[in-house]
Order: C-alpha cells, then structure tokens, then sequence
C-alpha cells in the first residue's frame, strides 16, 4: 500500500533526492505501523521529534492505511 511521509525543516536533509516538497511515497507491506514507517528515517524518535499521522497526534503503533501522511518536525525550533 502506498503511504506518504512528510518530514519538514532540518529533517527534509535524511529525504531521498526523489522526494519533492519534503514528502516522499513509500510503498509498505499492509498493517506497518507509524513507527515502522517512520523509523525508516534517521530522525530522533524521542521528545525532540512530533510525529503525526493526517494532522493527528497518535500512537506510533497505529496501523498506517493506503493514503495516510505521516509528518515529522522538530519540536525545538528557534526563530
């Protein structure tokens, strides 16, 4: 099934160069997890990160549906 993940500021640098606009398609196996999906990444997966599943904050073990967008920020950001 195909899902999307959506990494934004500083964590757009670990993107494959396919990846237009921060988002990248991944093709992953039925009942893959937002931790399975997202781990796929090198990006901190602690309380630095806020990760989201369709604008949602969930448990990284929720199941990922076709179409679903998992995004990742930094939850310290400066400015």
């Amino acid at each position: 099934m195909m899902i999307h993940v959506k990494l934004i500021a500083n964590y757009r640098e670990v993107l494959p160069p396919e990846a237009k606009h921060g988002v990248v398609e991944l093709d992953v196996p039925a009942g893959t997890t937002v931790y399975e999906a997202i781990s796929r990444f090198d990006i901190p997966l602690n309380d630095e990160s806020v990760i989201v599943l369709n604008g949602l904050t969930v448990d990284m073990n929720t199941p990922l549906i076709e179409g679903d967008m998992v995004t990742a920020f930094s939850a310290i950001a400066g400015g």
